[in-house]
This record gives C-alpha cells, sequence and structure tokens, in this order.
C-alpha cells in the first residue's frame, strides 16, 4: 500500500531527475531548519512562528501575558514590534532568537543539496543551506542574498529571499514588509515566480497557514492568474478536508505524510523529522540509471531505508549487467558453451539498452574493445554446438559491438557471419533447408540483416566489386523491415562512387535519396556527401535542417541518440557559425560523453601516437634524398579503420579547396593520418584517401604514400584500376574548370593532384595503354608539345 498522495510526489521526483526540461526548483521554510544539528547540549531548538510571536508578545505587553498573540498574527505582531522599538531592535531581537552559529547543518541538509534541483529558495535567515555547501561536493550552488546578485549567480542557486545573518537586511518580518514586498523586492518575486512557470515548484518545511507559505502562493496566484502552475506543498500536514479543497483552489497540491500508512506509529515529536526523511528518501529512490556510464552496471546504493518509513515506490530501470572477463566467466562456469551463452546473454541485454550515441566515446570503448577482443576467439570456438538460431545470435552480437567501436571485423568473425547467414532463409523461413514456421521470424530477420549490412562494408573497404553487389542483392529483400536497412543500402552506394570517384553516379544517387523524414544521421551523411562533391548550398542547408530535427527530438533520459547526433551534426554547420558557440555546445554536450571535438581527438591523438611519419624521399630521381618512412608495429592499421569509420558514419567531409573550416579540418586530418598508417598494411586504401583529401600535387602525404618505391611495389591489376579513377577524375571534371562557377571543392585543385598522381602510375602502365592515355590527353588539350598546359596547372 503506498501514500495517499504518492502520485504527487511522483510528479516532483520524475522532474527533479528528467534529464533536460525544467526539472524541479524547492522552496525551505523554516520547519526544515528544525534538522539542524545543536553545538552544545544546552541550546535551545530554533523557534517557530508561534514561539516568535508569543517572545514579541512578552515584551509589547508584558502586563498580559502573551494574551494578544492569540488574536494578532506574527506580521502585525512584528509590525508592532519594529514601530515600538525600531528596524533595528527587530533585528537584534531576532538574532537572539534564532541563534544560527548555535546549530550545524544536518545530514537532512546534505541529502536536500545533493539532490538535482533547478534552484533552492528559502524564506529562512539561517546560513544552514549555505555552509552545507562545504560537504556536497558533486554541486556547485551560487548563493543569493540580495537582488544586485541575481544576475551574477550561475543556476543551480540558493536564493535567500528574506534576508540573511548575519547582515543582509532588511528581514522580511512585518506586515509592512510583505505587503510592499512585491514593490521592494520585485526581482526576487519574478525569479520564484518565473521558477514556478519553468519547473515543478515543491515547498518543504512549511505549513499550511505558514505566513510565508500563504504570501507566497497569493502572489503568484494574483500575478500569473489562470497561467499559475501547481506548487507542491509537502510535509506533515494533517489536513482537514476541508482545508484541502481550500489548498487545491489556491493551486496548491499538498503531499500530507499525515496519511502515511505508519503514521499512527510516528511519536508526536518525530512526525515531522520522519515525514521529511520519507520525502527525501522518495526524491533519491527516483534517480534512474545514468547512461553515460554504460556498460558499467550501476554504482549507486541508495540510503538504507528504515522500517518505520515503507512504503517507498522506487523507480526501476533497466540497467547493463556486468560483462565478464573470459578468465574468471570460464573458470566459474562448466564449460566453455556455457560461460559463452552466459556472455551472450550478458551482451544481448546491453545491447538493448545501448544509449544510442552515434559513436561509442571514448569513455566506454576502451573496456568495451578490450572485452569483445577477449571474448571473440572463445564464442567463434563454441559456434559450432550451437543451433543455426544460436549461432546467428552469436554472431550478431560480436558484428553489432564491431560497428559501434567502428572497427573492422577479423577475417574469421566475417566467415563465421557468412556461414550463420547461408543457415537461414528468412524469405521462406526455413533453417538449414527446413521449414520452421514457430519461431520469431521478425527477431531472426533483425539479426540476419544486421550482419548482412556490416558485411557489406567490409566488401566496400576491400573495393571488391563482385562481393559488393551479392552482399548488397543479398540484403535488399531486407528493404522494408526498417528505414535504416534502405538508407544504409544507399549509403554504401554512395561511399563506393566516393572512393571510386565515380562523380556522376554518385550524382544520380545523391538525387534519388531523400532522407528528411528518418534519423537525422543520415541527413548529416548525406550532407557530407554532397559537401564533398561541391554542391555546398544543398549541403548546408541539409546540415541545419538535420541539426534543427536533432535539436526537436523529445528528451529521454534512457537515450542519448539526440545529444549525440547534435555534437556530430555540429562539424557540418560549424564553417558557417562562431566557432566559440559551436565550443560552448560541444562543452554543455561533454557531460553526457556527447562532445563530438573531444571524440575526435581522442581518434587524431592514437594515430598520431602510434609511430612518427617522416619526409619520404622525392619521386624524382636525382634530387637529394630525404628522410624514409618510419612505422609502429602498434595495431594502427585498426586505428585507421576506425578513423575511416568515424568519418563516415558521424558524417564528416574531406573538403578541399583551401577551405579553412572546422569540419574540412577534422575530415581531412584523420583521414590524411589514416591514409599514412595504412601506407603499407592497405595500400589501396590509403591511395583511394589521397584522391579524396590531398588538395594539391604538392602535397607531403601523396609524396609518401606514392613515393618511387611504394608505386613500384603496387600490383599491377591495383596501378590500372587507380590510373582509370584518375581518367575518370579528369573527365568529369575538365568541363567544370572552364566558366566561372564557384565550386566549394575545387575542382582545379583536384585535377592537378591527379594529373600528378597519373604522372606516377603510368610509369607502371603497360604501353599501349600508356599511349592510350597520352592521347586522350592530347586531346583533351591538358598537355601541349609534351608540357602540361596552363589551364592544368592554374
Amino acid at each position: 500500500m503506498l501514500v495517499l498522495d504518492q502520485s504527487h510526489i511522483n510528479r516532483v521526483r520524475d522532474a527533479l531527475w528528467q534529464r533536460s526540461g525544467g526539472g524541479a526548483s524547492v522552496m525551505v521554510g523554516s520547519g526544515f531548519s528544525r534538522n539542524a544539528l545543536k553545538t552544545r547540549p544546552d541550546v535551545k531548538a530554533l523557534p517557530m512562528w508561534d514561539e516568535l510571536a508569543r517572545e514579541m508578545s512578552h515584551e509589547l505587553y508584558p502586563q498580559e501575558a502573551g494574551g494578544p498573540s492569540a488574536l494578532d498574527g506574527p506580521l502585525r505582531l512584528a509590525q508592532e514590534y519594529k514601530t515600538a522599538f525600531g528596524r533595528n531592535h527587530l533585528h537584534r531581537f531576532l538574532q537572539q532568537l534564532v541563534r544560527d552559529e548555535d546549530f550545524r547543518p544536518g545530514g537532512i541538509h546534505t541529502r536536500l543539496l545533493r539532490l538535482p534541483w533547478r534552484d533552492v529558495f528559502t524564506t529562512n535567515w539561517d546560513t544552514l543551506l549555505e555552509r552545507t555547501q562545504t560537504s556536497v561536493a558533486e554541486r556547485a550552488y551560487s548563493v543569493v542574498r540580495n537582488m544586485n546578485e541575481i544576475p551574477l549567480a550561475n543556476r543551480p542557486r540558493i536564493v535567500k529571499l528574506h534576508g540573511s545573518f548575519p547582515a543582509y537586511f532588511p528581514l522580511i518580518f512585518t506586515e509592512e514588509d510583505y505587503r510592499t514586498y512585491p514593490t521592494k523586492f520585485a526581482p526576487f518575486v519574478n525569479t520564484v515566480q518565473q521558477a514556478m512557470m519553468e519547473s515543478v515548484f515543491c515547498l518543504i518545511g512549511f505549513s499550511g497557514d505558514d505566513p510565508n507559505f500563504l504570501q507566497w502562493s497569493g502572489w503568484v496566484r494574483d500575478n500569473l492568474g489562470d497561467a499559475a502552475p501547481k506548487i507542491y506543498l509537502a510535509g506533515w500536514l494533517d489536513l482537514s478536508s476541508h482545508r484541502r479543497r481550500m489548498l487545491g483552489d489556491r493551486n496548491v497540491v499538498p503531499i500530507d505524510l499525515a496519511r502515511h500508512p505508519k503514521a499512527g506509529e510516528w511519536p508526536e515529536h518525530l512526525r515531522h523529522d520522519y515525514a521529511t526523511k520519507w520525502i527525501l528518501h522518495t526524491l533519491e529512490r527516483g534517480q534512474p540509471y545514468d547512461v553515460t556510464n554504460w556498460p558499467s552496471p550501476t554504482a549507486q546504493v541508495p540510503a538504507e531505508l528504515p522500517a518505520y518509513l515503507e512504503p517507498i515506490e522506487v523507480v526501476t530501470s533497466d540497467t547493463p549487467k556486468e560483462e565478464p572477463s573470459p578468465s574468471s566467466s570460464s573458470s566459474e562456469s562448466g564449460s566453455t558453451g556455457d560461460s559463452v551463452r552466459q556472455t551472450l546473454d550478458v551482451w544481448a541485454h546491453n545491447r538493448k539498452i545501448y544509449p544510442g550515441w552515434l559513436v561509442v566515446p571514448g569513455s566506454a570503448r576502451s573496456g568495451l574493445s578490450w572485452n569483445t577482443r577477449e571474448w571473440e576467439p572463445h564464442v567463434l570456438r563454441a559456434l559450432p554446438n550451437f543451433t543455426p538460431v544460436e549461432r546467428l545470435n552469436a554472431v550478431r552480437e560480436l558484428v553489432w559491438r564491431r560497428e559501434i567501436l567502428l572497427e573492422p571485423l577479423s577475417v574469421e568473425l566475417e566467415s563465421a557471419a557468412e556461414e550463420a547467414l547461408k543457415l537461414i532463409d528468412c524469405q521462406r523461413r526455413s533453417i538449414d533447408g527446413i521449414a520452421n514456421p514457430g519461431i520469431q521470424w521478425t527477431t531472426v530477420r533483425e539479426a540476419w540483416w544486421t550482419i548482412a549490412l556490416a558485411l557489406v562494408t567490409v566488401a566496400r573497404h576491400r573495393f571488391n566489386r563482385d562481393s559488393f553487389d551479392r552482399r548488397i542483392a543479398a540484403v535488399s529483400p531486407f528493404l522494408q523491415d526498417h528505414p535504416d536497412v534502405d538508407y544504409r543500402i544507399r549509403h554504401e552506394r554512395c561511399l563506393w562512387a566516393v572512393y571510386s570517384m565515380d562523380f556522376e553516379t554518385l550524382d544520380d544517387l545523391l538525387k534519388d535519396w531523400q532522407p528528411e523524414n528518418c534519423d537525422p544521421a543520415w541527413m548529416i551523411r548525406k550532407a557530407a556527401l554532397l559537401f564533398e562533391i561541391g554542391r555546398g548550398d544543398e549541403a548546408t542547408s541539409l546540415a541545419r535542417h538535420a541539426l534543427t530535427t536533432i535539436r526537436e527530438m523529445p528528451a529521454d533520459n534512457r537515450s542519448l541518440a539526440g545529444p549525440s547526433r547534435e555534437g556530430w551534426a555540429l562539424y557540418s554547420v560549424a564553417r558557417f557559425e562562431d566557432v566559440q558557440v559551436v565550443s560552448k555546445r560541444w562543452n554543455e554536450l561533454a557531460p553526457l560523453e556527447c562532445n563530438a571535438l573531444m571524440e575526435k581527438r581522442h581518434i587524431t591523438d592514437a594515430l598520431k601516437s602510434e609511430g612518427e611519419t617522416e619526409e619520404a624521399p622525392s619521386f624524382d630521381l636525382g634530387t637529394q634524398r630525404g628522410q624514409h618512412l618510419r612505422f609502429s608495429n602498434v595495431r594502427s592499421q585498426d586505428t585507421a579503420h576506425r578513423a575511416i569509420r568515424l568519418s563516415e558514419g558521424a558524417g564528416l567531409p574531406p573538403l578541399s579547396g583551401g577551405a579553412e573550416s572546422l569540419s574540412m579540418n577534422v575530415a581531412t586530418e584523420i583521414l590524411r593520418l589514416a591514409a599514412e598508417k595504412l601506407s603499407v598494411s592497405d595500400s589501396e586504401m590509403a591511395i583511394r584517401l589521397v584522391l579524396r583529401v590531398c588538395t594539391d600535387d604538392k602535397d607531403k602525404t601523396l609524396r609518401r604514400i606514392l613515393s618511387r618505391p611504394r608505386v613500384a611495389a603496387l600490383p599491377a591489376d591495383l596501378v590500372k584500376s587507380l590510373a582509370e579513377i584518375c581518367q575518370r577524375v579528369i573527365a568529369y571534371a575538365l568541363p567544370r574548370i572552364s566558366g566561372t562557377r564557384a565550386y566549394p571543392v575545387s575542382w582545379i585543385e583536384r585535377m592537378r593532384l591527379v594529373i600528378e598522381i597519373l604522372s606516377r602510375l603510368v610509369l607502371r602502365l603497360e604501353p599501349d595503354m600508356a599511349e592510350i592515355m597520352f592521347g586522350k590527353a592530347l586531346g583533351s588539350g591538358l598537355i601541349k608539345g609534351g608540357f602540361p598546359c596552363k589551364r592544368a596547372v592554374i
């Protein structure tokens, strides 16, 4: 059985832990200060309103033993006291009764400030909340004691609305103070009203007849009228049904702990204390799993719940499971197959609650990558003992992790993936040739096309056209299963055209691809391709539309898909925006592990740290010999492939033509470094990257990767295909050089580049092919009398 007002405290709790949006604010009343700790045993408790009234009445009417206090409220008595003795005497009177120095903050104060309030307001004069800050390391509060400090303070703030000891006067206490407060202290009133309008507002430490509560709720009602939001009043209130209805008419929602199932068992002198503790326990247990820690399980242990406070509703959410290491799992399980199955179950669970980063941040990548690499051989060895569906799912888990890590599939995993797909025919719903309609084919189909799409990328990166086309054809029947299947195939075909410098085909593919009504990541990727081929206006428009769409995505505590996509989309618009504004936004996204600038630096630093690339010898004979190449034996090729996948998946366009934009610098830098690292292990990818990112014929990266020894070592078939690519670029670029049309990607510079590359490759071509190429050059006007014409070298 829950508390009768449970739904109302849940409203505050859920708003409090909402990652974005208004959140929740709290106003703390004098009742909360009763939780302070005494510095000495003989110290009297902090006075409440009725006690203040009695003491004033004694001084004003000593002969009447406090009689007028029963008729006049404390504000009227305070007004009389000020009139009789003056403001200074009133302040001394309050300081003598509210002895701030005799108390120190208690654990409840610390727990209150550890909650992620948008702002903390207080009508109390004591400094307990300010002094609590030293024990709250995880949140830095600004303290506002007077109106002049409001514009200078950053959220979260502790706002002292009614003055503060020892010297921030006046202390708001008299009837006249309250009457003139909205005028004299309008900035404070506006600040509170703004918080009430923008966040869920909760009052703690007030009673239903507290003068502060009555005044503040009245001001809000008077100023905002029908637009006034609900105010939540929480504590031991012990309200009658008539009083509850009256509060409801004033837009106040009571959370009355006098209605707690065990309230009758609470000692009378501890009721307010227990009520406050129940409120804090409830709010604390609303904290969801912090998805930025994925895939690590939660390490948060809520405070122990005393039995007398039960029941308290606990917010449950899916959290990652601990991923076992191969050594510990193998020793604890009866067999390797059992330990593999247990690990795969954990992986599947963690995959389903993946927070949706477009690129796994560095904070999660290293551990995830190590765990995947360590388990992969164990999983692959166990596959023959699995059923076909189990095998498919096991491969899917490995492939999915490799994909989000931007890592290439190993040869062994690729082979296992091919075998797993062959065993299952999703169109005929058969397994190993036998019809099986009884399984969950929707789940099987998703695993099948997930693996198949990863194999398409493998074939493209190997530039194996037959395998690429075959794998595209195999996954095409799944186009209607999910939009990502269609868009992934379109993107893969576009990337094949990009690496082949087949710009005519790329133009046609891009015209036929309309990714506006889908995951905005596809818009970012298409915009990158548009940038690369010189269609800057279209690219800019699409990138900005993508950014707008991303920012309109609803906030979700369980997902970081929106912030992650925004972080990477900022690169596409950075060249047209103030760099400081973009950098500031990246810093704001950093707590969500969505700072794309930092993630790019992680990739770049990894590439730079894996051995230094020095100056290569000149290609031309007879010139002075430069320095040699030096390579590291670290897995630099894996880091290089990760950089390539990053540029493709995050939509980072390698722009040329001297564009000094942030996006150009990012993609060009990481792809240059990747080309350097792959110049030995994957020379074809390295040279194709040179064609994409180098900007002129004197480029150092070009000279290193296409040095005379390296060109001499290239396979003849590769030399021929690269020469054909160069000719294709020349044919496409020539008509675009003439005229006055401006291109963000300079075709003149691209022409310079491919002519230089072709001049190096031609030495390896068969004589008849070289003669044909020479003839084409003469016919196109690229050379005259054996020398390049001016047009080609402008």
